[in-house]
């Protein structure tokens, strides 16, 4: 309808520009002219400003469509696609012709709000989200003292990579390498332990988004304390970076490291969790035998943390590593971070690199390597079995084992069905950072991974859930 209108002005414009060459002739022809016109524009509009003077003028007329359904006013439909993707958020039709935008967390849905499919819809779900997201932001925030960097804070400086081979940048695809990319973006780990702060140029950061903040909000919850810190004066920072990775050699997901100026920080990559669940309860497959979601990737990097705080030196560091089955390379001490795992054949076995896939390295009884073998080989062979299938070093083996304790019930069962002396470290492990941050005997974890004041009865829960799981062996 509206090109045809479009059409029938351009041939009576056309006919009156046809008009007015002519109308110097005569004026008795310009004025037969122009009563023509105006029938036929009549015919065409109805009735003409000078046959009807009730009709408001032509800048009133534009106003009135602004204000109503102006079909210049409608956005188009990638439009308010971008916006949702951008922010991952769902959308759906409703019955009154809005657009709703809703995201999960937490196995719930989320509304954000629901708005007219126009330029003005746009701006009015684009402020409620920032405002929720500010809103969240500063809960947490304020409930377990820990700061978001901003754009414009003090930058963090890419990590430079001075020996590929150094046990202190990992990273890993999880359990199964061929799974979709956004499980390899959830279940990649890079690590910044114990490593020289070789640093290279400053990154910028960006505000987190609203499901980014509620992953945070699950993994804050379920790995408390590991968020405290025992300087009261530094606070842990999250950093998300706006467009280069923090150690672009690991192909990590997020890293930890201790000393972002001064303090202990969680560096998140850019795109690494657009296509990740917010927590274990939403992802589509259930299984508890490893985990890919922005809250199960806190919750291992807020694990590196709590390595930080519960081991005193070095030495007490080393006896926890060799009691989860690694080793220092012949000939290097624990401080080098040169470590293998044992194996039950009697030999040694190192990560070959950060990659991932990368071949492990056999290791004699002098250090030497002898030879490569693939990962799941090397799980096999392990004598304390990991918690999951990345384990590129005893920190990310206790990352990870960390991680499953604390998502509680289905992955804490398959913590302990792996290997029931690891499980039994962790909890130690776990336990012990408890009691640090809390007072001992004052809190313990359930088996749903929420802390809870210790009682007998709350002991009591946990060990029928633990007996069960052993009985199911």
């Amino acid at each position: 309808m509206a090109n045809s209108s479009t059409t029938s002005r351009a041939e009576s414009s056309h006919e009156s520009n046809s008009v007015r060459d002519k109308s110097s002739n005569t004026a008795s022809d310009s004025q037969a002219a122009a009563n023509r016109m105006r029938e036929e524009l009549s015919s065409i509009f109805g009735k003409t400003q000078s046959q009807d003077s009730n009709r408001p003028n032509k800048s009133e007329s534009d106003t009135a469509r602004d204000a109503g359904d102006r079909p210049s006013g409608r956005a188009d439909d990638k439009t308010f696609r971008d916006f949702a993707k951008t922010n991952g958020l769902d959308t759906r039709n409703t019955s009154d012709g809005k657009l709703e935008f809703s995201l999960k967390s937490n196995g719930e849905k989320v509304t954000i709000g629901s708005v007219d499919k126009t330029h003005e819809g746009l701006r009015e779900i684009n402020k409620t989200l920032k405002e929720m997201t500010e809103k969240k932001q500063s809960e947490l925030e304020n409930k377990y003292g820990v700061e978001f960097a901003k754009p414009g804070d003090p930058m963090p400086r890419q990590q430079v990579d001075s020996n590929s081979n150094s046990n202190g940048n990992g990273n890993g695809n999880g359990n199964g390498s061929n799974n979709s990319a956004s499980h390899e973006a959830v279940s990649q780990h890079g690590h910044n332990h114990d490593r020289q702060n070789n640093t290279g140029k400053e990154l910028a950061v960006r505000d987190p988004k609203l499901r980014e903040l509620l992953g945070v909000e699950a993994a804050l919850a379920k790995a408390n304390p590991s968020h405290a810190t025992t300087d009261n004066s530094k606070k842990l920072n999250f950093y998300f970076l706006k467009d280069q990775s923090f150690a672009p050699n690991a192909g990590g997901a997020a890293a930890f490291e201790p000393n972002m100026h001064g303090n202990p920080a969680v560096i998140v990559d850019p795109n690494s969790t657009d296509q990740s669940p917010v927590t274990e309860r939403d992802r589509d497959d259930k299984t508890t035998s490893d985990h890919r979601s922005i809250e199960s990737l806190m919750i291992h990097e807020l694990g590196h943390h709590s390595e930080e705080k519960v081991f005193k030196n070095e030495a007490e560091k080393s006896e926890f590593y060799k009691g989860m089955g690694w080793k220092p390379i012949p000939g290097t001490k624990p401080e080098d971070n040169q470590w293998m795992i044992n194996g039950k054949d009697g030999r040694g076995y190192a990560p070959g690199g950060i990659d991932p896939n990368s071949s492990w390295q056999r290791i004699d009884q002098t250090g030497k390597v002898t030879g490569s073998v693939s990962a799941d080989r090397v799980e096999r062979l392990a004598q304390v079995k990991p918690a999951t299938s990345y384990f590129e070093g005893p920190h990310e083996m206790l990352a990870e084992g960390l991680t499953m304790l604390r998502l509680g019930n289905g992955h804490r069962s398959h913590l302990m069905q792996r290997d029931n002396k690891l499980y039994g470290l962790i909890k130690g492990l776990d336990q012990k950072e408890i009691d640090i941050t809390h007072g001992a005997g004052k809190y313990m974890r359930s088996y749903g991974g929420t802390l809870l004041p210790r009682s007998a009865e709350a002991e009591r829960a946990v060990q029928l859930r633990e007996l069960a799981v052993r009985t199911r062996r």
